[in-house]
């Protein structure tokens, strides 16, 4: 997808270096830009920095391509411009089994817009998969990668709730019996786990991949995966874990699925960055909403999703409308609250509304912008 041409979006309120201002946003060959350069008039819009999103659910689907382009689709409406789509390592033996986890994972390319990148959720219980899990990182390069466990859950309901275990295996696509037995057999190997968390972690220290946990259920269980390594906190399930993050420096990844939770725990001064989580299209609604009616609290919670993840995942050149950073940016309607415009790396990916007239009605190139803002309108 070529780049659009350069233009100059005016008249919008723009969020820059913490604070909105009313300026304009020049863009030239996928960066932040400066110059007289063709404009496109944004009044009554909002224009943001790019979301970076820690954990991008994979969608739902047999077909590697399929899934990536839905992926696409959906982080671009979202107003998501990077994300690490997170396949998942577990029980599951429908399309989300660790073979169309690997399948998926190795069907991602590089220079996508929006920019998607390699992550895994992985079963801290799945010991049987340890060497496999090391290949595919190193082969893969994975950069971020997840531990979270539903073991207990699962064994819980095998052992009391005959009827709910059959359903979760129903749709998990695996036979009830195959299931209880992989259970049984994750349960005498127990003792395995921690050697299992450890050589996993090495295998990502030797990549430099960053990795972290999901749902801690309190300080005792974020204590331990911060000692082998896994220096984020995700989703934290408890506040103790949440706190016990914050103590010893580790991020916490706030979920835009838990909004009471969130909530709370921003209310705490707990959380260094939203997520998606399986929501993406809860992001920026939950931003306005906790930005307040005269979004005065905007700046501060747009860098969670923004400027605060890019930093978490050392990237520089994103997460800020800063002059030379990567042209990502997402353009909301101060009425609606709608995203009608995704930039993603200067590619138009999503456009919509009425902001999709003005971007027609602008002196752009008839060839180039023409056939850009036809694709990211359809």
């Amino acid at each position: 997808m070529p780049y659009l041409p350069p233009m100059r979006l005016t008249g919008a309120t723009i969020l820059r270096e913490g604070e909105l201002r009313q300026r304009s946003v020049a863009i030239s060959r996928g960066r932040i830009s400066k110059g007289p350069l063709p404009g496109v008039d944004m009044d009554g819009y909002l224009i943001l920095p790019g979301i970076v999103d820690l954990l991008f659910a994979a969608p739902a689907g047999t077909e590697p391509a399929l899934r990536l382009r839905n992926a696409t689709t959906t982080a671009a409406r979202a107003g998501i411009t990077t994300a690490w789509i997170t396949p998942s390592w577990g029980w599951d033996a429908s399309h989300n089994s660790p073979e169309a986890a690997e399948a998926l994972l190795r069907a991602v390319r590089p220079g996508r817009a929006p920019d998607l990148r390699m992550g895994l959720r992985i079963e801290s219980y799945r010991t049987d998969s340890t060497q496999a899990l090391v290949d595919l990182a190193q082969s893969l390069r994975l950069e971020l990668a997840w531990f979270e466990s539903d073991f207990a859950r699962l064994q819980e309901l095998q052992r009391h709730d005959s009827d709910q275990f059959q359903t979760e295996a129903a749709q998990l696509g695996v036979d009830p019996e195959v299931l209880s037995q992989a259970l049984e057999g994750a349960a005498e190997r127990r003792r395995e786990v921690p050697r299992h968390l450890c050589r996993l972690a090495e295998g990502f220290d030797d990549i430099r991949a960053r990795y972290g946990s999901i749902g801690d259920t309190g300080g005792a269980m974020r204590e331990t995966h911060s000692m082998i390594g896994a220096g984020l906190a995700a989703c934290p399930i408890a506040h103790s874990a949440a706190a016990a993050a914050r103590a010893m420096g580790d991020p916490v990844l706030l979920s835009a699925q838990q909004e009471d939770r969130l909530r709370d725990l921003l209310r705490g001064g707990l959380g260094d960055a939203i997520v998606s989580d399986g929501a993406p299209d809860r992001l920026v609604p939950l931003a306005m909403s906790l930005a307040g009616p005269d979004l005065a609290g905007l700046p501060r919670i747009w860098s969670l999703l923004s400027s605060r993840p890019a930093d978490i995942m050392r990237l520089a050149d994103r997460g800020r409308l800063d002059h030379g950073c990567r042209a990502d940016l997402v353009i909301v309607s101060r009425s609606t609250g709608a995203v009608e415009v995704t930039i993603s790396d200067g590619q138009l990916t999503h456009l919509s509304g009425e902001a999709r007239e003005r971007f027609l009605q602008a002196s752009l190139s008839p060839v180039r912008g023409g056939d850009m803002l036809r694709i990211a309108a359809e």
